[in-house]
């Protein structure tokens, strides 16, 4: 690994992020992403190649990216945060990098957070939002990125589909970075605590209580909104999955393996050795830059 990527990693565990971003309950968490949110307005962007669009779904924003003039395909890009998290203004510029060096247009949703709202809600409006992409482009051209939480929204879209018996035509892609799921089985979680020992931004044990977070109160939401992993795939498109070895979530792999497997779904996992949670989107040192080209290279690429 490169010097600045060890020191980055040196860097992260001397300020504590992972203790500090996560400590406490259920109550605590929300409360502090409730006032991280408030200081988080959505960033005003212009650039002379893109046409840049704020749109109302479902009673939720949605920046739509086109380019000038508007591609073929588009990508509906769903940034994670835990699912109590809004998209960061620095998150959002990087989308926008994404539809330049990808040629995609792009949507990003602020779908609703579990701060206010049951999982359930959050694939609502999501779906919606993909039925207005149907609008504009083919489902052939379309495809869906999600990072982290988003990452499992965007795998989740499929059984999701499956579970309202859906007639929408599916995308063409699934790229899900670190897709984060909560623990199932005690296998799972014996890896999951294993891999807690590697992991710099994110404990094992956020994965126990999203649960509680996920559900918000409402022991309604389907069990595959909590345990992605159990989901019915059924239909599903080409899924390309993207873990570090060093991550906590790398422990939940085998079971998506296996229920790609299941289902008969062609599928890739494109694993970073020693490297951290979702880093192709923070390309801060060289591996990590490496895992940026390759994301945009797979977003550019054929989809078949």
């Amino acid at each position: 690994m490169s010097f600045k990527y060890e020191l980055l990693k040196t860097l992260v565990r001397l300020i504590g992020f992972k203790n500090k971003s996560f400590a406490g309950g259920t109550e605590a968490i929300i409360a502090r992403a409730k006032a991280r949110n408030t200081k988080n307005p959505i960033p005003e962007l212009r650039d002379a190649e893109i046409n840049v669009e704020c749109i109302t779904i479902d009673g939720c924003s949605v920046l739509v990216m086109t380019h000038k003039p508007r591609a073929k395909r588009a990508n509906l890009f769903l940034i994670g945060g835990g699912m109590v998290s809004a998209p960061r203004p620095g998150s959002v510029k990087k989308a926008m990098q994404v539809a330049k060096e990808s040629g995609l247009d792009l949507y990003v949703p602020y779908y609703p957070l579990c701060t206010d709202y049951p999982l359930s809600r959050a694939y609502q409006m999501i779906l919606r939002t993909y039925r207005e992409m149907l609008r504009h482009y083919a489902p052939e051209n379309i495809s869906l990125l999600g990072t982290s939480s988003g990452g499992n929204l965007a795998l989740g879209m499929i059984p999701y589909m499956n579970d309202l018996k859906s007639e929408l035509p599916r995308p063409a892609l699934i790229l899900a970075l670190s897709p984060g799921s909560c623990v199932k089985t005690e296998e799972e979680w014996e890896r999951m605590i294993e891999l807690d020992k590697k992991d710099v931004a994110i404990p094992a044990q956020y994965m126990k209580t999203a649960e509680a977070i996920m559900r918000h109160g409402n022991d309604s939401v389907p069990e595959y909104m909590i345990y992605l992993q159990t989901g019915d795939f059924t239909g599903c498109p080409k899924v390309i999955f993207n873990y570090g070895t060093d991550e906590c979530l790398y422990a939940l792999a085998p079971s998506f393996e296996a229920a790609m497997r299941k289902y008969g779904v062609d599928y890739e996992m494109v694993i970073g050795e020693g490297m951290f949670h979702c880093y192709p989107v923070f390309p801060l040192c060289r591996e990590a830059k490496e895992g940026w080209k390759w994301m945009i290279q797979t977003l550019r690429g054929d989809w078949k």
